[in-house]
């Protein structure tokens, strides 16, 4: 079931981004990434980075819980639900 809510979601973000990384932060895809021995922030496939300022999302790692969305101080990220395409 979470892989079919993964697909019908999308984190989408404005350009209000100010880099301040709290979305890095609260990130549980992340959190669990870093507990590794080995982590390397370099090469960790990370669901949020924070590059040049601005928040840039994986969607290839996000789970798309929104955890990132509900903490953004500039509301700058947004879960959205996607329509169906057997609707």
């Amino acid at each position: 079931m979470a892989k079919a809510d993964k697909k019908n979601k999308k984190i989408i973000q404005s350009k209000k981004c100010i880099g301040c990384g709290i979305c890095y932060s609260v990130c549980p895809v992340n959190a669990k990434v870093m507990k590794s021995d080995d982590f390397d922030p370099d090469t960790a496939e990370l669901a949020i980075r924070i590059v040049d300022g601005m928040a840039v999302i994986s969607d290839e790692v996000c789970i798309r819980c929104g955890a990132c969305s509900k903490i953004c101080p500039v509301e700058s990220l947004t879960i959205v639900e996607l329509e169906s395409a057997t609707a």
